[in-house]
């Protein structure tokens, strides 16, 4: 399995600068393009390589080799014509995979109904992180695999203190499979059922998105 992946990011505003840097913080290969030359300076730095180009033009696209990467990020939504046009140009030149970002849920509509693999409204998906989190502070992250299916990052509750995960039997109890666990900085897989749980801990869990919030409510 290829472990480091190629990412072509194109679009340089708040979403895609971040995302760009923060896939090569993961050691992923980064490359992203913008027409702006203040911002494709300020992210060269932090990418395998920075591009100045104008990715609504399909020459540049043509020329970009769009199909040689694992997955293409387009962060064109501020300007949405132009980002159909560079779907169906990546389309045409035979990107494998491409994630775009939205506005709305019209917009999200329209892009996948043209081919995008992936679209995220990363404002919706914020607020519905905000909200988790003043409703129960335990939760320190979500990601949602489907509609009722999530793996959560959480604190160990007091009632876990002392208790190893075989006795709190969280699998048969409530169908939920704890992944990694961090206790001060170090992360861990979780593979055995003895291990006991500390104050200050935090895991990693899979599971149906109400039992989770069942489980850790507090």
């Amino acid at each position: 399995m290829k472990a480091k992946k190629d990412i072509l990011v194109m679009g340089l505003g708040i979403f895609g600068f971040e995302l760009a840097k923060q896939l090569s913080r993961q050691k992923m290969n980064v490359v992203a393009v913008d027409k702006n030359r203040n911002v494709v300076n300020q992210i060269k730095e932090f990418v395998s390589e920075a591009i100045i180009a104008d990715v609504s033009i399909e020459d540049t696209i043509k020329e970009l080799s769009v199909d040689k990467y694992d997955c293409v990020v387009l962060g064109l939504s501020s300007n949405f014509e132009a980002e159909v046009l560079s779907v169906v140009y990546l389309r045409k030149y035979g990107a494998k995979y491409i994630l775009c970002k939205a506005n709305t849920e019209i917009q999200k509509h329209v892009l996948l109904k043209i081919g995008v693999d992936e679209v995220i409204l990363p404002e919706a998906e914020i607020a519905s992180k905000v909200a988790t989190r003043i409703i129960m502070p335990s939760i320190l992250d979500i990601f949602h695999f489907s509609d009722d299916l999530i793996v959560a990052t959480v604190e160990v509750p007091d009632e876990f203190v002392g208790r190893s995960l075989k006795e709190l039997d969280l699998r048969n109890r409530y169908g939920l499979t704890v992944l990694t666990l961090k206790r001060g900085d170090t992360l861990r897989m979780v593979h055995s059922p003895d291990i006991v749980f500390e104050k200050g801990d935090s895991i990693m869990v899979l599971g149906e998105e109400d039992k989770i919030r069942q489980q850790f409510k507090h």
